[in-house]
């Protein structure tokens, strides 16, 4: 338990000294859309590129893996669109925004610097091929799902055309895509830019956390409790448990992979679920609410899922 407390707490010690910076008004949004945009186009692809660069991507199966997780999601998926007509503020959009919210992890600022801490390098290639296609999926089926219902004006061909260029212009898919080529080579790389990338992957898990935590400060408890805690039971409750079963029972994947995706399960709704919301102004008030309290509670679910999983 100790070695779990020393990975869990520091990461949450960082987020929460960005979100008291955010509070004391350190840094202007300025300051903060900087750092948000140097942790996702530079540090975390750095970190993902040398990482790849270095490991076998092809032993890591990745189809079984994908398979895993977003079984999982897109149960929770299906729930939360069951649920939301039950409850007003849910049934917007035809419970599109709170699928995203109970189904969408912050994955690549919370999940990666958490699995990298504790699991070290070899956990985070399959955290990197879930990332990958984590967010252009969630995109697509719920804007497929808004969209259905008549709430917007755009078509599938449209859709399947942003789901195309998100892909080939996300900075993880390409340093993910990127480190396996430049590995595949056996070239290597030149002393210097090796160091020039270590150095700025090195940054990556730090300034994600701390932008984290300043991005925190803009959401707080706006939600109406009874969807807020809805999409929280879903995302940090039932999907870790159906990814639990999924991965060590019916896809029987190695250790260390499942573990990592039962992680990310686990992990409270993310950033975009939010901008999905907004976006078609749909459940905005439970979805922000739900980032905001879930992140809090995550420090407690994130300390019992590793424990529960073990070395």
């Amino acid at each position: 338990m100790n070695a779990i407390l020393v990975t869990v707490v520091p990461v949450f010690l960082l987020i929460g000294l960005g979100f008291v910076a955010a509070r004391m008004k350190l840094m202007d949004v300025a300051g903060v859309t900087g750092l948000n945009r140097f942790v996702f186009l530079f540090a975390i692809p750095a970190l993902l590129f040398r990482t790849t660069m270095k490991v076998d991507v092809g032993a890591s199966a990745p189809w079984w893996l994908w398979a895993c997780y977003f079984s999982a999601a897109a149960i929770v998926w299906l729930l939360a669109v069951l649920i939301s007509p039950k409850i007003p503020s849910l049934s917007p959009a035809g419970g599109a925004a709170a699928a995203i919210g109970a189904s969408f992890g912050n994955l690549v600022m919370m999940g990666i610097p958490l699995t990298f801490a504790h699991y070290g390098e070899a956990a985070v290639v399959p955290a990197a091929l879930i990332v990958a296609i984590h967010a252009p999926l969630h995109w697509f089926f719920a804007t497929l799902r808004a969209e259905w219902v008549g709430r917007g004006g755009g078509s599938l061909l449209a859709t399947l055309k942003e789901l195309a260029v998100a892909l080939a212009k996300n900075p993880i898919v390409v340093a993910l895509l990127g480190g396996s080529l430049w590995g595949f080579t056996g070239i290597g790389l030149h002393p210097i830019a090796d160091r020039t990338i270590s150095l700025l992957g090195q940054a990556g898990v730090p300034a994600a956390l701390f932008a984290l935590g300043l991005s925190l400060a803009a959401y707080g408890l706006k939600g109406h409790m009874r969807g807020l805690s809805v999409i929280l039971v879903l995302k940090m409750l039932v999907f870790p448990a159906v990814a639990a079963v999924l991965a060590f029972k019916v896809f029987a994947l190695p250790h260390l992979a499942a573990s990592v995706i039962v992680l990310f399960a686990c992990l409270p709704p993310g950033a975009n679920a939010y901008l999905f919301a907004t976006r078609y102004k749909a459940a905005v008030a439970p979805v922000s609410g739900a980032i905001g309290l879930g992140t809090f509670l995550a420090l407690f679910s994130v300390t019992a899922v590793l424990w529960l999983l073990g070395p």
